[in-house]
This record gives C-alpha cells, structure tokens and sequence, in this order.
C-alpha cells in the first residue's frame, strides 16, 4: 500500500502545478525536424562521463564509445549544446530513478523530450495535458503525443505500412526512434496534440542538421531568410561557446575530394544578425570556426557543415542573408580527414548481455532492437517476418526465440535448435518528486529543480526496477515507468521485463566494482 499512496500523494502534487506556456507556433515539419536532431545527434561518451561528481555511486549505463541519440536522464531537459557542452565538461552520461535528478548528468527524460520537440518549457506527463488537447486516435499527425500521466509519453511520427504507429520517445536507453512497438506500446495512452502546433502534414524540409542544403560546387551562393527557417536547434558552437546563437539556423553540407582553405561569407539586411560556422559533425562541440561575417579554414577531404545561425542575445535577430562559399584546392594529398564517428549498436553489432554487461547496448536508431545472446556471444537484432527481414545480416535469417516471437539471428545461428535468448533495454520510472530531491532509489542525492542539466520533473523510461517482483498494490506495464490502474503485461512480457532490468542491474553493479 505504501506504494500506492506515494503514488496517489505524487499525482495530487502534479495536479496543482502551473506552468507557463512559454511556447509560439510551431509547424509539424519544425517539431519533427527538431525530434529526429535529438534522436539522431552524435555524441562520444569518455571514461569521465560514465561517473558523476554530484553523487558517488552514480554509474552510468554507457560506456566509453561513440553513440547516436542523447541519452536518457531522468528528469532531464536541455538543447543539444547545452547537452554537448555538459558532456565536454565531464558530467554523467544520463540518469535512472535510482540515481535520482542529478545535476551532474546530461541527458532528456520522455517528457522533457516531446517538450523541447515542441519547443516548449518542460512539462511533464502529468502537465502535458495544460498545453495540449485530446484527440481521437483517427486524427494523429505528426508531432502529436501518446501519453499516459505520471507514466511515459510518445510522439507519434506516421503510420508505417502494416498499419503500426511509428514513434520518436526518450526510452530506455535514449531518445529514438520506436518502429516495432507499434498499437501494443501506447495501449492505454491518451492521444494528445499540442496546442501551438500548426497545419496538417510533415516534409522534410531543407536546412535541418537531418536533412542539410547541399553545396554541390564552387563558387557557391545562397539567399534565404532565417524566420523562415524549419530548424532552431543549434544554440552555440564549441570554438567560441559564450557566442549566444540561439536563433534558427540554416544547415550546408559539403564533401571535399581535395584538401585546401574552404571560405564562407554571410551578408545579412541591417536588421538582422547572421553569423557563420563551420562545423565537422552537428555535434556542437565539432563547430570548428565562428565569425560574423566571414571565416577561412584549412579543410581536409571529407565532409563539413556551414552553418548560418540567428545571433540571440536579449533579443533575436532574424532576417534576410547571403551565403557565398569558395574554395580553394592545395596540391596536397588527402589526409585523415575531419574526425568520424563510429557508434556501436547496429545490427549485428555485438551488445551488453550476461556474460559481458560492459559491451553497448542496441541502438534503435542504427536498425537493431534488441540484443540476442548465447552462452559466449551476443549480437544486435531486430523483429522480422520473414528472411528478406534480416538482409542487414550476411546470411542472417528470420527465427523463433520461442513464444512466437521471430527476431533476426546471424548465419551461425541459423537453423539451430536452441534460440539465443533475449536482452531488453532498461525500463520504469514515472514522473520523479517535484522538489528533485533523492528520487525512489538508493543512490538519492538530487538538486533542486532546474539545476545544471536536469531541468524540472521528468517523467518516463528509466532503469530501477532491480529483479524485485511487482508489488501486489501496483500494476506493471511494459514502458517506461510503473503506473497504477493499468492492465498487468502478458507473462512473457513480464519475464523479459525482469530480464531486462536484472541484466542493466548487473552492467550498473559490475562497472561499479571495477572502477
């Protein structure tokens, strides 16, 4: 019972809270371009990162790699280059309700996530509903919410053609995008819309970090207007990080064949303020040169991005520019080119599992959704229907892990009598206390609510759980975070829950006693 008055007493105390809006129209095209910039963000987890100064039992669930996707922290709210910036600065690799909200981790939690997709202040599940209206299921369009209070929230994208929705949410391990869940993982959620979203489709519109404008030869020169612009998500460059580019940018993308000096010059109208960057990654710590007006650089072979950002300070100066770019070939052989990123995860990849807890888990977002394992290996995979599925693996193929379920298994594995068993990603949470104190695990010690870099609240997909059975006073369901009232999972829903969770339980504990 006591669980179930923490949890009543919590939802009581979401009630009353009011936030302010702090939110102007956005397109569907905006908020989708500004979910995939989260989902699909670069970023290098380092050895300082998987530890936080702020709380000495933290242990991050990452290890030292390269991924894609910020990762979660519960009750995390921030942009991309506050996020970058956190990272640079040594904070933790995202947060789970044991942890408690931290000020010394980085990350996004599912509703900070669908916040800063809106562009919005930080509503949780349980405020959500101030800022937005409920829709029948037959109405989604992109950009609009599953949501279920005090639980997890979804965005939806589009329907996929078997009729499954397609979702971007902050989960598990990050924010990513959801293509096998489908019907089954909202079931119970409320559809939502928000109420300064506007029109009825999404495209995917040129000058995103997503989909960049591309610079196909020189000279180049381009004219646009950055109120009009479809991205807002690049808010400062790591070469000159107290220059406040707040404002909507436009995004160029160049792949050199020769090395040689690349020069880039903006002309914006007298009102506005436009200032040019050049950047390796959209990575805001790979933004290499920034410049009012004009920056020359010695490039490599490979790719880069010039940037024109609204310069906001007190005030934001959009308007009307010029883009001239020239460059200017050297003699000179290719070198090792600007530096790459090479995340773990993809299909095939081998994944965090019993026997190694300490390899990377699968990343949705490179096309693998679960990691299989045997006794000595394991391998990234992902639902399939039939062989053709599992092209991604060379002579992969399409088989049963029993119970019906069909998941991708490598060519050694194919037609083998024993299925290789399967390892979920982390789960449960629920929206934390409203003071950010300890949480409801045991490592406590949080700050208060927006601090450093976990914003107010949260809610959604974090790791406790531990391989403790369900309470009889609370129901369990497969998501993000323990619920009360809603519908008990299946029995094989509920094993691969407690797989999942002892699994995480013992990379988290491992690491630990190795450091």
């Amino acid at each position: 019972m006591k669980a179930r008055k923490l949890l009543q007493a919590l939802s009581a105390a979401l009630a009353v809270v009011t936030l302010a809006p702090g939110a102007s129209a956005i397109s569907r095209s905006e908020v989708m371009a500004r979910a995939k910039a989260f989902a699909y963000h670069p970023w290098t987890c380092a050895a300082q990162n998987t530890s936080a100064s702020c709380n000495a039992a933290y242990v991050s669930a990452y290890v030292p790699g390269d991924y894609v996707g910020l990762p979660y922290d519960w009750g995390g709210y921030m942009g991309l280059f506050e996020f970058d910036q956190g990272i640079a600065q040594g904070k933790g690799a995202g947060s789970y309700p044991d942890d408690g909200i931290l000020s010394c981790t980085v990350g996004l939690d599912c509703s900070g996530f669908v916040s800063q997709a809106w562009g919005t202040s930080h509503y949780t599940t349980s405020s959500i509903p101030q800022v937005s209206s409920l829709i029948d299921v037959a109405d989604l369009l992109p950009g609009d919410v599953f949501n279920e209070a005090g639980y997890h929230v979804a965005m939806y994208s589009h329907m996929l053609a078997n009729g499954e929705p397609a979702l971007y949410e902050a989960l598990g391990y990050n924010v990513h995008v959801n293509v096998t869940g489908g019907w089954s993982h909202v079931s119970g959620y409320l559809p939502r819309r928000f109420q300064s979203i506007t029109g009825t489709t999404a495209s995917d519109p040129l000058g995103t970090p997503a989909n960049p404008i591309v610079i196909p030869s020189f000279p180049y020169t381009d004219s646009r207007d950055t109120t009009q612009s479809p991205s807002d998500v690049l808010d400062g460059c790591g070469a000159a990080p107290n220059k406040a580019e707040t404002g909507k940018e436009y995004v160029y993308k160049v792949t050199l064949t020769k090395p040689g000096k690349l020069t880039a010059a903006i002309m914006d109208d007298a009102t506005a303020d436009i200032d040019i960057h050049l950047y390796t990654s959209m990575n805001t710590n790979d933004c290499i040169a920034r410049n009012d007006t004009t920056i020359t650089v010695d490039v490599d072979c490979g790719t880069y991005y010039v940037v024109a950002d609204t310069f906001k300070g007190a005030t934001e100066y959009p308007g009307a520019y010029t883009l001239n770019v020239s460059f200017a070939p050297s003699a000179a052989p290719c070198g090792n080119g600007p530096p790459q990123y090479s995340p773990s995860g993809n299909l095939g990849d081998a994944c965090g599992y019993p026997g190694d807890p300490n390899l990377p888990f699968c990343n949705p977002n490179l096309g693998s959704d679960v990691c299989l394992y045997t006794d000595s290996s394991s391998f990234c995979s992902k639902p399939c229907a039939v062989n053709a599925d599992c092209a991604g693996l060379q002579g992969g193929c399409c088989g049963d892990i029993g119970g019906g379920e069909t998941y991708c298994f490598t060519a050694d594995l194919c037609g083998t009598s024993t299925p290789p068993d399967p390892q979920g990603q982390p789960d449960a949470g629920g929206d934390p206390p409203l003071d950010g104190g300890a949480g409801t695990g045991a490592s406590g010690g949080g700050g208060p609510i927006g601090s450093g870099g976990s914003g107010q609240g949260g809610s959604g997909g974090g790791a406790g759980g531990g391989d403790k059975p369900p309470s009889n006073d609370v129901d369990v369901k497969v998501g993000c975070s323990v619920s009360e009232g809603g519908s008990a999972p299946d029995l094989a829903g509920l094993m691969g829950l407690a797989i999942a969770a002892l699994a995480f339980q013992n990379r988290r504990s491992s690491r630990s006693k190795r450091s």
